[in-house]
């Protein structure tokens, strides 16, 4: 495919896929030295790119498991996603770097409130905080998550905070539409980010359109030079 042919559906939406997996190997440099020679090869990039694969980053969990990855790419074609993944080599891939995995894509709902902000010069998105879960109601959901950051936005900012956004899950072929919901928060500061989190700002808010515990988690970026885009 042309690096200036796209697939018909490429458009202005920009879906999050998230890959979160424990690794085969032994170390976390082990795993970025597969990653590049697997995902992160040349061939493959350019594949991806080409099918609508925006962007692709790296963390690593913070405090929990070293060999726990998430991967967060942005595709703005469901169809080349689904082409891509379901190459032979790419699956191979897959399964040489992770023991198990759990993939899933996500279509933005600006309608629960998001917040995007520029960052001062020579600052980089660093840390990430993720909240899984399914709701009682969408539309429920949105009221309160929207209430949420209009209560927690200018002190997560102070704290270091880049972006807040949520997603709801896609279905996949022949599912029925579900009602889980995943916000992501990308910070400047991973310790910052930590000493937001531990006061809980907001986050009653959130309890009563909860249909259980939410599924938490923190994350940093990968250490040393993984191929990201």
């Amino acid at each position: 495919m042309s690096e200036n042919t796209y697939p018909a559906d490429a458009g202005a939406t920009a879906f999050m896929l998230t890959v979160r997996g424990t690794t085969t190997q032994s170390s976390v440099e082990d795993a970025r030295q597969l990653h590049n020679a697997t995902a992160g090869a040349p061939a493959g990039v350019a594949a991806a790119r080409a099918l609508g694969d925006l962007s692709h980053n790296v963390y690593v969990s913070r405090g929990g498991d070293s060999a726990e990855l998430l991967f967060i790419d942005f595709w703005n074609s469901p169809t080349g996603l689904g082409r891509f993944f379901a190459d032979p080599q790419v699956q191979a891939g897959a399964d040489k770097l992770f023991a198990a995995r759990d993939a899933v894509l996500w279509a933005p709902a600006p309608e629960f409130g998001e917040v995007a902000l520029t960052m001062p010069a020579g600052r980089a998105a660093v840390g990430v905080g993720v909240l899984r879960t399914t709701v009682t109601s969408l539309e429920k959901a949105a009221s309160a998550f929207t209430a949420y950051l209009a209560a927690s936005v200018n002190q997560a900012r102070r704290h270091g905070l880049v972006a807040h956004r949520v997603f709801t899950r896609v279905p996949e072929p022949g599912e029925q539409p579900g009602l889980e919901v995943i916000g992501v928060d990308l910070w400047m500061d991973a310790a910052q980010m930590d000493r937001y989190y531990e006061q809980g700002i907001g986050f009653d808010l959130l309890g009563p359109v909860q249909a259980g515990a939410p599924d938490t988690s923190i994350w940093e970026a990968a250490p040393g030079d993984w191929v990201e885009w």
